[in-house]
């Protein structure tokens, strides 16, 4: 499969918001919540955060279709002193469903990774699915003294050095930008434009 990789642009931002509506979409949640998914919401209130990263929101576009996407923000640990370690995270990495299983979502994955490697950021936390992140460096924070905010740990918060022993000397709790606490009435409204 020929594909390209670049940057997102304004034009394609309705584009990759119904891309990651339809990766997402579980008919099961929509009875409990109300929704399908809230990601494509999430992917919406995303660019305007002040914590937004523009040069790490790569699309992947293959025939001239957008089929992937990733988005990267700013977040921090805050050690016992208060003092706050900048470092990224990243989501919502989304894949048309007709695409996935077919490598892009490592493929998009690997680029962003090398890109904020060479833009000189040294270090990313995630919650994601413990069985697939490994194969890309990331393991479990507990293993570097990185906590949740509220002092958690499990398999599903994971931790990648992009620098070796970047994340040796900060212990601490996992500061995640605000954008990511979703408010689902919001997002509800928002998906009667889909």
């Amino acid at each position: 499969m020929k594909y390209a990789i670049r940057l997102e642009q304004r034009e394609d931002y309705n584009t990759v918001e119904l891309l990651t509506r339809k990766a997402f979409w579980k008919d099961e949640d929509f009875k409990s919540k109300g929704l399908g998914c809230d990601e494509h919401y999430l992917a919406h209130c995303l660019r305007t955060s002040p914590e937004f990263i523009q040069s790490l929101n790569f699309v992947i576009e293959t025939e001239k279709q957008i089929v992937a996407n990733i988005m990267y923000t700013h977040a921090y640990v805050e050690d016992a002193k208060g003092v706050r370690h900048s470092l990224l995270s990243f989501g919502p990495v989304s894949v048309l469903p007709e695409y996935q299983k077919q490598g892009l979502g490592s493929t998009i994955i690997k680029h962003s990774l090398q890109v904020a490697k060479e833009l000189g950021f040294k270090a990313v936390i995630i919650y994601g699915h413990p069985e697939y992140y490994p194969r890309f460096g990331f393991k479990e924070a507990s293993l570097f003294d990185i906590t949740t905010a509220d002092g958690n740990n499990f398999p599903a918060f994971m931790a990648l050095e992009l620098e070796s022993g970047s994340l040796n000397k900060i212990k601490g709790e996992f500061i995640l930008s605000p954008v990511y606490t979703i408010d689902h009435s919001k997002a509800l409204e928002f998906d009667k434009n889909f």
